[in-house]
């Protein structure tokens, strides 16, 4: 798995962030690295809103 060290340096989470922030970042993290899978507990929020959990290959 390749981490995007850019995209890192310029989106950094928030600590404290709240779950809105943190499911956005996650999404967005899919579709530019490939360091990591999205958190199971993300994954269970996105499903309980009725949205589909993104895979790298879904969102490029």
């Amino acid at each position: 798995m390749a981490i995007n060290r850019e995209w890192h340096a310029t989106h950094k989470l928030p600590r404290n962030a709240k779950l809105d922030e943190r499911l956005n970042w996650h999404v967005m993290h899919a579709a530019n690295c490939d360091c990591r899978e999205i958190p199971a507990s993300i994954k269970r929020e996105l499903e309980a809103r009725g949205l589909s959990v993104p895979s790298p290959r879904s969102l490029k």
